[in-house]
């Protein structure tokens, strides 16, 4: 049965290989005649199969782009030439242990931007001065304060984030203010200014992972008329627990002389007030000062506020 099925696939060969006919060799030959020419016209073919498949391509590995402002470094890290450290106006570049800061792309004695990842409000800080002005934005996620939820808020230059209503008036008082129409956070409302050429700016970017992530809002700011007296900040909102607000502060020149620092509903409705020009209410700190020396958290579902550093 195994020898028939053999003649069967030879005489099936016979017309491309072009052989005598089978049937006039002595059947136990057949194997034997046929199996070095069977041989090479496999290899022919393998051959001509290997030569027709395309080569292989390696499959190409994609990144996430880097942030606007953010360059991707040969490591595949994401860094901002501006205001990194370790990449001080270029790639690689590390200034050394006397500078504090990286600001601007040069090593310097500024203070250092706390947020890691962070990008900058879009037109403001490098070769722009910024002066009482608000950008809207979308958000990561949504926030909420006194049960308002919104999944976009403005950024005030003169230290708050607004939910809805804004304003940016540079003259603080106290709250409720009349001039913020909706629910606002008011971080160190003062009359503040960033300095084009500086590293000055409001950074903002979420830390933490889903369903536990962390907006924040970092102002680093100085005084308007005065470039070298510094003000940095935190407001910090929370993906899972809404109506909380938090502040952190790591400068304020003035030690919240001429501030106010609260939380307020509407232009008329409930707020809750943590100084207004109330001098040593912020301790001062320094441009070396990397760990909150304040945080304030405001709950504006239960009207209640605590402090701490």
């Amino acid at each position: 049965q195994q020898l028939r099925q053999q003649l069967r696939l030879l005489r099936q060969l016979q017309l491309k290989l072009r052989l005598p006919r089978l049937a006039q060799a002595p059947r136990q030959q057949l194997p034997l005649q046929l199996k070095l020419r069977l041989r090479q016209q496999l290899r022919r073919q393998l051959r001509q199969q290997r030569l027709r498949q395309p080569p292989l391509q390696q499959p190409q590995v994609t990144s996430a782009p880097c942030p606007t402002g953010y360059v991707r470094t040969p490591s595949g890290a994401c860094v901002n030439l501006l205001i990194d450290f370790n990449n001080c106006g270029s790639i690689g570049y590390v200034c050394s242990s006397t500078f504090t800061s990286c600001s601007n792309g040069a090593c310097s004695g500024a203070p250092a931007v706390q947020l890691i990842g962070g990008v900058t409000i879009t037109g403001w800080g490098g070769t722009v001065n910024v002066d009482d002005a608000y950008v809207t934005i979308s958000l990561p996620f949504a926030i909420r304060l006194y049960g308002y939820t919104t999944s976009s808020a403005s950024v005030q230059s003169n230290g708050c984030v607004c939910l809805a209503g804004c304003s940016s008036s540079y003259t603080n008082g106290a709250l409720p203010s009349s001039g913020f129409s909706g629910p606002t956070a008011f971080g160190y409302w003062d009359d503040l200014y960033i300095y084009a050429g500086t590293s000055q700016s409001v950074y903002y970017g979420t830390t933490g992972t889903y369903p536990n992530r962390n907006l924040v809002f970092e102002f680093y700011m100085a005084h308007f008329g005065a470039p070298n007296l510094y003000y940095r900040f935190q407001i910090v909102f929370f993906e899972a627990t809404p109506n909380v607000v938090r502040y952190l502060y790591y400068q304020a020149s003035d030690s919240g002389a001429s501030c106010t620092i609260g939380v307020q509903s509407s232009g008329t409705g409930p707020s809750m007030t943590y100084s207004v020009n109330t001098a040593g209410s912020v301790p001062a700190g320094s441009s070396t000062t990397s760990s909150a020396t304040l945080t304030l958290t405001f709950n504006t579902a239960s009207g209640t506020y605590s402090s701490s550093g």
